[in-house]
């Protein structure tokens, strides 16, 4: 069978059509599908989308109360320490002799112990992260001698102390020999220990070398040198 010229033609016209037509099915099938997808995933963030946006229009409230909280906690937290030793111990103590005029007998100090940790939000360079903090008790036991006035001045004084100190037990006894009383008092401080935080040591008083009794509980007596006349 002979084909004209002009029905070949027509043929390959039509050979064309089909095969733009099956070109553009595929792709417009292909894009239908990824379509479809893209919606379904709008669909499924838009309750985010939409949660999202409620935040951002509270973004205001929510600074003012985050900067709240902020404050209030590096309020209470400056409130404690950064660290206790025993030698803030023993300077508590000669204190608590000067002020109050109590006599210290002795003292014993209990080694901190953990209470807490937690994690303090610290603002740097735009952006927060989270401290480690760990919250530490530590006791200071006095045996002493005082009168009535004294032991009332003593308590008050140990609650008024800036540093976060309790009163944990207090026993007390009549002297009959001095008239006034010997007795036995338990305190506890605390304080707050980061990773950050840098230990100030406690003033202490200069003592001049050679002195064998630094916090004036004892005395001694030096006995003469060889070959030296009593």
């Amino acid at each position: 069978m002979n084909i004209s010229k002009r029905d070949q033609r027509l043929l390959l016209i039509l050979l064309g059509i089909a095969v733009f037509l099956a070109s553009y099915l595929g792709t417009f099938r292909t894009y239908s599908e990824k379509k479809a997808e893209i919606q379904t995933q709008i669909e499924a963030i838009t309750p985010r989308l939409t949660e999202l946006r409620g935040y951002q229009s509270h973004l205001a409230e929510y600074q003012e109360g985050i900067s709240k909280i902020q404050d209030s906690v590096s309020s209470e937290l400056s409130k404690f320490p950064d660290d206790v030793r025993s030698e803030d111990m023993i300077m508590y103590v000669t204190k608590l002799e000067e002020k109050i005029g109590l006599n210290a007998k002795s003292i014993s100090i209990v080694p901190p112990e953990l209470i807490s940790q937690f994690n303090v939000p610290k603002e740097s360079s735009e952006k927060y992260e989270l401290v480690p903090v760990a919250a530490l008790r530590t006791c200071l036991s006095i045996d002493c001698s005082l009168n009535y006035d004294q032991l009332k001045k003593l308590i008050d004084y140990i609650y008024a102390t800036p540093e976060k100190t309790a009163l944990k037990s207090v026993s007390v006894s009549y002297n009959a020999e001095t008239g006034g009383l010997t007795g036995n008092v338990i305190m506890e401080k605390y304080f707050v220990s980061s990773s950050d935080y840098t230990y100030k040591p406690t003033d202490i008083p200069p003592v001049a070398k050679g002195t064998n009794d630094p916090f004036g509980t004892f005395s001694v007596t030096a006995p003469p040198a060889e070959g030296e006349e009593n």
